[in-house]
């Protein structure tokens, strides 16, 4: 289902994706007896070039897995994302965003989330990709109420060719106040293995927060299935099946049992 969230001075757009047979309209109220359950839910944050099938797709591997999935478009207050041929071009248009106004408008989508009669509200993580990944990681640093966060190919120190408005993710571990999965590309020529090894230290310092790195075969983009000569099916189904898992580990109902991974 597309959908329309207020932003900040703009509307943001996305695609909603729900489990099987969950109720809408007519079905008891919150606090009733016969009540449904309420489900946990998660906002997928793509790469630069924004809203994908690829971005839908891992929207829909995660309402298969019992969430709510929201796959948003975080940049369509500013239109359309120009098509982006060389690295000048990404490094152009990642300089015209404002890193703080992106994280305002996902934090207006996750109050949009959360209010559906269907979401529980203790139950919100992210999976971001790529850019959309910083953006994940930083708002684990305010008190959204996210519980988990997975992030795939995120450079966590994105370097001054970014821009001078870019906040850096590595700078702040110290402040995450949600366990963060990263899987990182093992041939990944835009992200460094130094920023792996790097993230890997910081994580092992707040262990006690439960974060992970994983690197799994491929280059950037290789869970994008919108980019057949990035993409590896293999690798993405090791990402997944590790991001699914960490999820089902950090977003079950307090007290309760883990959700299908």
């Amino acid at each position: 289902m597309n959908v329309v969230i207020p932003g900040v001075d703009g509307d943001l757009t996305g695609v909603l994706l729900e489990p099987e047979g969950t109720e809408h309209d007519g079905a008891p109220t919150r606090g009733s007896a016969d009540a449904p359950a309420r489900l946990p839910a998660v906002v997928v944050l793509p790469e630069i070039d924004g809203l994908c099938e690829g971005t839908v797709a891992a929207a829909r591997r995660l309402a298969a897995a019992g969430y709510v999935a929201l796959a948003l478009d975080l940049f369509a207050p500013y239109g359309s994302t120009p098509r982006l041929r060389t690295m000048e071009d990404t490094h152009a248009w990642l300089s015209r965003l404002n890193d703080r106004r992106q994280l305002s408008d996902l934090a207006m989508a996750f109050s949009w989330l959360e209010a559906l009669p269907e979401v529980d509200p203790d139950r919100l993580g992210a999976v971001g990709f790529s850019v959309g990944g910083r953006y994940s990681m930083m708002m684990t640093t305010e008190p959204h109420g996210l519980r988990a966060v997975v992030t795939m190919y995120t450079r966590v120190w994105p370097g001054a060719a970014v821009g001078p408005r870019a906040l850096a993710p590595g700078e702040h571990v110290a402040s995450f106040a949600a366990p963060v999965c990263a899987v990182f590309g093992a041939d990944d020529e835009m992200i460094p293995s130094e920023q792996v090894d790097e993230l890997s230290r910081l994580f092992r310092v707040h262990a006690a927060v439960g974060h992970e790195v994983h690197v799994v075969p491929g280059r950037h983009f290789f869970a994008n299935e919108s980019r057949p000569r990035r993409y590896l099916p293999e690798s993405a189904e090791k990402a997944w099946t590790i991001a699914l898992g960490f999820l089902a580990a950090n977003m079950a109902p307090r007290g309760g049992s883990h959700l299908p991974s």
